[in-house]
């Protein structure tokens, strides 16, 4: 829940996560939906959408380089996070385009058997437990270094 330092609900911090969570719901729910569609087969022309997804995780990777460099992190860390910020790149906006490229010509698989409600609570809970995450993550990281994992 959007708490403050004092442990009360406060709307301002709903305010400033609300947008984010929706953001990323809708994000994610796009790129479920990608699944969806590329496991049915029916992701006709994704040979020819594939190198602009690659395209778009290398600028993501070159962006979050230059970024973290001339940030508290180099080298070795800056490297990792970039990677990684360009590998979430390439598959949440390979998934997310071909979810909407399939969401537009199989309306009737998405709407008619209630998947896009299914894939919107998935990824609202995904959204909740990643937002959680980040504003817990020294707990989390103490949690899982404490037990061994």
């Amino acid at each position: 829940m959007a708490t403050s330092a004092n442990g009360y609900f406060e709307r301002d911090v709903l305010v400033q996560a609300g947008p984010l969570i929706c953001a990323t719901t809708l994000a994610l729910t796009a790129a479920f939906l990608g699944i969806v569609g590329i496991a049915s087969g029916n992701a006709g022309g994704l040979v020819g959408r594939l190198p602009l997804y690659v395209l778009a995780g290398s600028v993501g990777f070159v962006a979050a380089l230059l970024t973290a460099e001339h940030s508290e992190y180099y080298g070795r860390p800056a490297l990792v996070t970039a990677a990684g910020v360009g590998i979430v790149g390439f598959v949440m906006i390979g998934l997310g385009t071909e979810g909407v490229v399939y969401g537009l010509t199989h309306p009737d698989a998405v709407v008619a058997s209630h998947l896009s409600i299914y894939l919107l609570s998935a990824a609202m809970i995904a959204s909740g437990l990643g937002y959680w995450a980040v504003r817990n993550w020294r707990d989390l990281t103490t949690a899982v270094n404490a037990s061994g994992l």
